[in-house]
């Protein structure tokens, strides 16, 4: 937001030295983004509001498989029409099409797509920071912050059109300045299809960026009343804007009406959603609510120690820069202030005006460098801030994106195993989130809590689906609940009792398909799923006796996909299970669980990490009533069946404040010749394994 009057062009000119520093800071940190993009690459999960990543995902996914390219894009969640269009999909569009050209899977594709567009917002920064007449050799320092911020590394890469959205943005701000400033029609054709695109893909984004403009706007037109060229000044404003106004306002219109076709989506047209959209004045005074925003501004954004740092740069040396410095705090701190509610329940909407929070501490740096402060101390400072960041990120984001997980869960990979991709899938308790739909890779009809207010709709979506095949009904409470519900499923071909338990949901398949069903269930298995029926000849022999993993049921196998090498044969009491439902992929360890592995002589080391879920040790808990640790050993197993120790360990979250939360254990240890080793997992001193759920992630054992 330009200040009332143009800032003092600095003093000195950076020298040389000091330009060369400045860009090698910037290609540091841009090399540093560039690696944090590759982190957990191979992940198929989506960390980061990942219910919000899967609608995106789920659109793009049907576009590409179905080549709809229409304004009326697919998001099956709510039955059919399957259509219920947010944001105009020039961001799905982009990322179906990349999928399809280059064989890469959307995940993947999402995230280049969103990559890219980081990228190209860079170019746009660099030019806008010509306004308040910062030299081209020290914008390096604004970038180097903007690109080594950690909230930025984290999300640049989600399948979100946010990124989309704050690089059109930005090119609008651009445009729109320097077309009215230079009277440019190719800066004023930037500005227009910039200002559309942003006005489509992310309306609240484009409204944030419209403030800047506007103010600039508004000065512009005040120094030239007396000139008496404001009328021409007029002309082009109104020729930037009047294009992305239309459009956008057309399609939000649009919009509501296709969203309006479908029965189940009355509450996201522009209408209901307004009081969330624009927050309301109690919302606005809440407490609660800006506790909420303050949580996500101390937590993820920055660091408290580089945004400090930077409050202090410009309260000592920035008096010079304060004006644009004010600007851009106040650039961020609008869009809190306008959009109250979505900020304070989205993490990812700080897209959009962290970027004015970044220029605000680059300006910081760059007051700095106008000020005489020795060289050496300007570089110290501006590596500080920009190197806490990095370890922000590195100490903060890292640890959730590295993580590499299949994606979705055992409930998702068995509707995608045993329905067919021509059926859709019926599931309660989920609200309309995506998740599910996307990782089953199946259209869906998401049964929100309010069904039993607004029954006449939910019968008229049922209606819609007439015609349709029906693959599976997921319940998340007793059949009895939603009898009415699954008297319909059985009259289009499903059985009339669940086939499988998957945690507490109950999942109801085509009855004509019921043999095939359980054969492929005793072929594959799905974690954390058990059947309710089991063919006549089949036992499970999984719980408490020991299993060979080579010839043991094939999905023991998948569920030891993450121990390199795998065991050669376990024991679990209760059972093997594995959760890979978040970002991470983690293996029951409930005593008794016993590992045994089959390795060469030599030294070795077992790395691995183990945590307790807070129920097991809540400070609410009796004594009787929660876990008294697990006891980790690990020994040596010779040809006679003999145990040699060669480690041992209380595990004990309720004692052990350091055995809280996910840690990491290493152990070193050494066979004199090959043979077997036994990791294991024991009740605590009291014998009892009373909510001893503790469970380990990846395990490798490698030579040393």
């Amino acid at each position: 937001m330009r200040p009332a009057s143009d800032p003092p062009t600095p003093a000195g000119e950076p020298t040389r030295g000091e330009a060369r520093w400045a860009l090698a800071l910037f290609l540091a940190g841009l090399a540093f983004h560039l690696w944090g993009m590759t982190v957990g690459w191979e992940s198929k999960n989506m960390p980061g509001v990942e219910y919000r990543q899967a609608q995106t995902a789920l659109s793009a996914l049907f576009i590409k498989q179905e080549r709809n390219f229409s304004l009326e894009y697919p998001t099956p969640v709510l039955g059919k029409p399957w259509s219920i269009p947010m944001e105009f999909p020039l961001y799905q569009w982009s990322v179906a099409a990349l999928s399809r050209q280059s064989g890469l899977g959307i995940t993947m594709s999402g995230r280049l797509v969103g990559i890219a567009c980081f990228y190209l917002a860079l170019p746009a920064l660099f030019l806008l920071l010509a306004r308040w007449r910062v030299p081209p050799a020290r914008r390096w320092l604004v970038l180097a912050v903007v690109v080594t911020c950690p909230f930025y590394i984290f999300y640049a890469r989600a399948v979100l059109m946010e990124t989309m959205a704050l690089a059109l943005a930005l090119w609008f701000w651009v445009g729109f300045e320097r077309a009215v400033a230079e009277r440019s029609r190719g800066w004023l054709a930037v500005a227009v299809l910039a200002g559309t695109g942003a006005g489509l893909v992310k309306v609240t984004t484009f409204i944030i960026f419209l403030l800047p403009t506007g103010i600039w706007a508004a000065l512009r037109l005040w120094r030239q009343r007396a000139a008496g060229r404001w009328v021409a000044e007029i002309r082009w404003m109104a020729a930037a804007v009047a294009l992305p106004f239309a459009c956008t306002y057309a399609w939000v219109r649009y919009a509501d009406v296709v969203k309006a076709k479908n029965p189940l989506a009355g509450f996201l047209d522009s209408g209901h959603l307004q009081s969330f959209t624009w927050g309301t004045l109690e919302a606005r005074v809440s407490p609660a609510l800006w506790k909420m925003t303050w949580r996500i501004f101390s937590e993820e954004l920055s660091g408290f120690l580089a945004w400090g740092t930077c409050v202090a740069v410009v309260l000592l040396a920035g008096r010079k820069r304060w004006r644009e410095i004010l600007a851009c705090v106040g650039g961020f701190a609008a869009a809190l202030l306008i959009f109250p509610v979505l900020y304070a329940n989205h993490d990812y909407y700080f897209m959009a005006n962290t970027v004015f929070l970044l220029l605000a501490m680059g300006l910081a740096l760059v007051a700095l460098a106008d000020s005489p402060v020795p060289r050496v101390l300007l570089a110290a400072i501006a590596l500080m801030v920009c190197g806490t960041q990095a370890y922000r990120y590195l100490g903060h984001y890292y640890p959730i994106q590295r993580g590499v997980s299949l994606g979705g869960d055992g409930l998702s990979a068995l509707l995608r195993d045993l329905t067919r991709p021509d059926e859709y899938v019926i599931i309660t308790g989920q609200d309309w989130n995506s998740m599910t739909p996307y990782y089953a890779q199946r259209r869906a009809l998401m049964l929100r809590s309010d069904y039993a207010r607004i029954m006449q709709r939910v019968d008229q979506a049922w209606d819609n689906l007439a015609g349709e095949k029906l693959g599976a009904l997921v319940l998340d409470q007793p059949p009895e609940n939603y009898q009415w519900l699954v008297d319909r499923a059985v009259a289009r071909g499903l059985e009339a009792q669940p086939l499988l338990k998957w945690r507490n949901y109950s999942i109801f398949l085509p009855a004509a398909r019921l043999e095939q069903n359980l054969l492929t269930f005793e072929q594959t298995g799905w974690d954390e799923a058990n059947p309710l029926r089991m063919r006549a000849d089949w036992s499970r022999p999984m719980k408490n006796e020991w299993v060979e993993v080579a010839g043991g049921p094939p999905q023991l196998g998948r569920m030891l996909h993450r121990m390199q090498p795998k065991p050669t044969r376990i024991f679990s009491t209760f059972g093997p299970a594995v959760n890979e439902s978040g970002a991470a992929y983690r293996f029951g360890a409930h005593p008794v669980t016993r590992l045994v592995f089959t390795l060469p002589a030599g030294r070795q080391r077992l790395d691995t990490s183990f945590s307790f879920p807070l129920e097991t040790y809540a400070a609410e808990l009796s004594a009787s009533d929660c876990t008294d640790g697990v006891e980790l050993r690990l020994e040596a197993v010779d040809a006679a069946g003999r145990h040699t120790p060669l480690f041992s360990r209380l595990l004990d979250p309720r004692a052990n404040l350091g055995d809280r939360g996910e840690q990491t254990i290493g152990i070193d240890f050494e066979l004199e010749r090959p043979g077997e080793v036994e990791l294991s997992f024991w009740p605590g001193p009291q014998g009892r394994d009373t909510r001893d759920w503790l469970s380990i992630g990846p395990l490798t054992i490698t030579p040393r």
